[in-house]
């Protein structure tokens, strides 16, 4: 007798349960739900006939079987989910690559969502590229925007610069009538201009105490003018009136410095045509009509007499100056027979360890100049006296020759 009721005899066995592994993650534990969950057969009035598609009932159960197998192998082997992707590998060469499914249909559940992770990267991209042509849209109107505005600033930076040369030939023509009003700085200017057309030269800045007239108001005009410069902004005020001095020669730095620069250049000058550092005695450079040797030998005079007893005070690169060119503090007269080059310290040595020292000097060297100091001090005060009295010898003699002239005329005329 047939029955409609499928017997339990005739259902596919199950796994054993020992062949299925224990699941170890909430994935693993869905799929082996999946895996153990057997569907009951529907007992109705459609329920199939005996010869009829009961064994199509079981091939399906046995597909899903095999596919939760599947899942749960994939899972097992340490593969990853079809809802990820390994993001730490680039594969952007990849991107128009696919073409079509190669399994449209009945394919596994991974590859099933692989596909609609896909799918769904694709609507994603559409969307983006859609972005990005509007941002390309809007760039090229910036673009256009861009160049607009660059142009119209070319033709303002023309116009400025054509303004800044009409307005710079105006201040030219003030700044010209300006120093042609007549007031007492612009006076003091002209008959500055004559000194130097007459002298090729400025009035040095000792004339304001030894000068002429004109000197001394010519010496204290310059020394105003570079004091106005320094500390109270002149040259920014009236520019016009800075650049007039500066024309005829006046210079805003330092007057001892730059007066120390110009004359130690004479004296490389000097050693490059002589071969020598060493200058002549003042009466030869008093008799040679030089003023310029007159006054480099005043000048280099003054400096070895500060170096050798006033080192203390002197500045430790002037010093290393001298020195690296070759310059003697013990034999710079011409005359080896001279009185400043008796019995002296090793000044140069002295001067050396004192810029090595970093201006300090050593206690022996302090004593020996000071010893050397007090020696020569009472020997220039006998010459003071010597020369003091050879002069009044040859007034007095110059005086009796006189009256003896003047008795023999007498006695002429008798």
């Amino acid at each position: 007798m047939s029955s409609s009721v499928p017997q339990p005899n005739s259902l596919p066995p199950l796994p054993p349960i020992g062949d299925l592994p224990m699941p170890d993650s909430l994935e693993a534990a869905e799929a082996y739900n999946d895996v153990m969950t057997v569907e009951p057969v529907a007992l109705d009035a459609s329920a199939p006939t005996e010869g009829e598609s009961l064994v199509d009932d079981s091939s399906k159960r046995g597909v899903k079987r095999r596919r939760s197998n599947e899942n749960l192998s994939n899972i097992e082997g340490g593969q990853e989910s079809a809802d990820d992707i390994d993001e730490g590998e680039d594969h952007s060469n990849l991107a128009h690559a696919f073409k079509q499914r190669l399994f449209p249909k009945d394919c596994s559940d991974t590859l099933s969502t692989a596909y609609s992770q896909r799918d769904a990267t694709v609507q994603e991209r559409k969307q983006l590229r859609k972005n990005k042509r509007v941002v390309l849209s809007d760039l090229n109107a910036l673009r256009e925007q861009f160049f607009a505005k660059k142009k119209e600033l070319f033709e303002m930076n023309s116009s400025l610069k054509a303004n800044s040369k009409k307005l710079g030939g105006w201040n030219r023509k003030v700044f010209d009538l300006e120093l042609q009003e007549s007031c007492p700085w612009n006076d003091k200017l002209q008959k500055l201009r004559e000194y130097v057309g007459e002298n090729g030269k400025l009035p040095e800045l000792n004339k304001r105490k030894r000068g002429s007239g004109e000197e001394k108001m010519l010496a204290t005009f310059i020394a105003s003018a570079k004091n106005k410069v320094n500390n109270h902004n002149l040259a920014n005020k009236y520019p016009h009136r800075a650049m007039a001095l500066e024309e005829l020669g006046v210079s805003w730095g330092n007057e001892n410095e730059a007066k120390f620069e110009t004359m130690f250049q004479k004296l490389l000058d000097y050693k490059k045509e002589h071969g020598t550092f060493r200058i002549p005695s003042l009466k030869l450079c008093q008799e040679s009509g030089c003023k310029e040797l007159v006054k480099l030998h005043h000048w280099v005079f003054t400096h070895v007499a500060a170096f050798r007893y006033q080192l203390p005070t002197k500045n430790v690169e002037i010093a290393k100056r001298f020195l690296d060119v070759g310059f003697s503090f013990e034999r710079w007269y011409a005359t080896n027979t001279h009185v400043f080059e008796r019995d002296l310290p090793k000044f140069d040595d002295i001067i050396r360890r004192y810029v090595q020292n970093g201006g300090k000097m050593t206690d022996e060297d302090v004593r020996v100049v000071k010893a050397h100091q007090a020696l020569s001090s009472p020997k220039k005060k006998k010459r003071k006296q010597s020369k003091a009295k050879g002069k009044k010898d040859e007034e007095k003699l110059e005086q009796l020759t006189t009256a003896g002239a003047d008795d023999v005329l007498n006695g002429a005329a008798v």
